[in-house]
């Protein structure tokens, strides 16, 4: 194998891994399990969210030179670090890390040693974490050459029994917005965040593998193509055992609960076992990616007060600590968190990935503006049941298929560019 196919596959192999965490492998069989005969439609609009945008998140990332802070920068100065702490904070540290831990105890440790408590798992987790994520330099070797190939087995021995040899046929269920339901429930999987998160990680890897220019934007293409196929295969098969058992699951069961169900009938007692050594490494495998970015970012924002390896420590502690309190109970809070912040990240995406043809800052301006304004009253409207707040979100375009973000992105787009526009025109008369 050359080094190149070799660097290709451990590129592609980690990033496909980051990715694919907790809710990668939870929400898949579930949203299928609601989509029954529509599990194709719900598969496009999973798929969108939770394959499209966060590889095309990395290629914005390169696109504008290899920073996070690069692609926030015609916005404002102080707004990657305030957005940055928003997402690593809100979304990072409180829900994706501690979730992870979560479940692993819950869908795969306990399933084989239900007496073991979930403390003990939580903190053999993070001790785990802390020593692959301690040495950042090595955090994408590491992944791609030890945890991912054997992650990528098992999933593949999961998903194909359960393709080749369904456990029951898809039913109708009577779902309204199918794709619109998946798309928005794969935000619940963080990759659009993962992405922007963990990009300069995968840029700083394939510099240090020798590759620069063209070249190394060659190599980080193949890597997300890689990932993107892996992902794909994984998804659509986890949707369709999801469907395939959407005659039998019982009404309203929680998304671990059903996972384990659908395993256990297609695989029986050793599907328990696959299933618990794939949580742990595809729980393991994301924690650490963005760990590791977490605790560099902090570092930074901090300007070395504390250590890289401090703040590893520290992130490890509160997701401890959040981490005990379970699934349900994280995923519960989680979701006002994704729907405030979620569109913006995707937004910035988009702009970052076609910034060539991005007229001038006020485009940037304007779109991020209005989709957080959007965002947020949507957000505040489902916390506090505000009839006036969800009557006006209602009253936009799409807002019934969980996109009223999107005309306003669109307009703010538009008359930022052309605001930006008259200003640098009167200031040049």
């Amino acid at each position: 194998m050359s080094k190149t196919v070799q660097h290709s596959l451990i590129v592609g192999f980690a990033l496909f891994a980051i990715f694919f965490g907790a809710g990668n492998l939870i929400f898949p069989p579930s949203i299928g399990n609601v989509s029954g005969t529509e599990w194709v439609v719900a598969l496009v609009g999973f798929c969108i969210t939770g394959i499209v945008l966060p590889l095309l998140s990395v290629i914005a990332i390169i696109n504008v030179g290899g920073k996070f802070e690069d692609l926030t920068r015609p916005i404002s100065p102080w707004f990657y670090k305030v957005f940055n702490l928003l997402l690593m904070g809100g979304i990072g540290m409180f829900v994706t890390i501690p979730r992870m831990s979560a479940t692993t105890h819950e869908l795969g440790v306990h399933q084989l040693f239900p007496s073991v408590p979930s403390i003990v798992t939580i903190v053999i987790f993070f001790a785990i974490c802390f020593y692959f994520a301690m040495d950042k330099s090595n955090v994408i070797d590491k992944i791609g050459k030890v945890l991912t190939p054997v992650l990528v087995v098992i999933l593949l021995f999961i998903v194909g029994k359960g393709i080749f040899d369904p456990i029951g046929t898809p039913v109708v269920t009577g779902i309204k917005n199918s794709f619109s339901n998946a798309f928005i429930s794969a935000y619940q999987t963080g990759d659009v965040v993962t992405g922007i998160f963990c990009a300069p990680i995968f840029i700083a890897a394939i510099a240090a593998f020798g590759y620069k220019g063209k070249s190394a934007r060659k190599m980080a293409l193949t890597g997300t193509l890689i990932a993107g196929i892996g992902l794909l295969i994984v998804y659509g098969g986890l949707l369709f055992i999801g469907a395939s058992g959407s005659g039998f699951a019982p009404a309203g069961i929680e998304d671990t609960a059903l996972v384990s169900l659908l395993v256990d009938r297609s695989l029986g007692g050793i599907g328990a076992v696959a299933l618990a050594v794939a949580i742990a490494l595809a729980c393991l495998t994301s924690a650490i990616g963005v760990i590791a970015v977490i605790g560099d970012f902090l570092n930074d924002l901090t300007k070395n007060k504390l250590s890289y390896r401090i703040w590893v420590a520290i992130i490890c502690v509160i997701g401890i600590v959040i981490g005990s309190a379970g699934v349900g109970a994280i995923v519960t809070y989680a979701m006002p968190i994704f729907t405030a912040l979620y569109p913006v990240a995707i937004v910035l995406v988009i702009l970052g990935v076609f910034q060539k043809f991005v007229p001038n800052p006020g485009s940037y301006q304007g779109a991020i503006l209005l989709t957080f304004i959007v965002s947020l009253l949507e957000t505040v409207g489902s916390l506090i049941k505000t009839p006036v707040l969800k009557d006006i979100i209602l009253k936009l375009p799409l807002a019934s298929d969980g996109f009223s973000w999107l005309i306003p992105a669109i307009v703010g787009f538009i008359v930022g560019t052309l605001i930006h526009k008259l200003k640098g025109q009167k200031e040049a008369n």
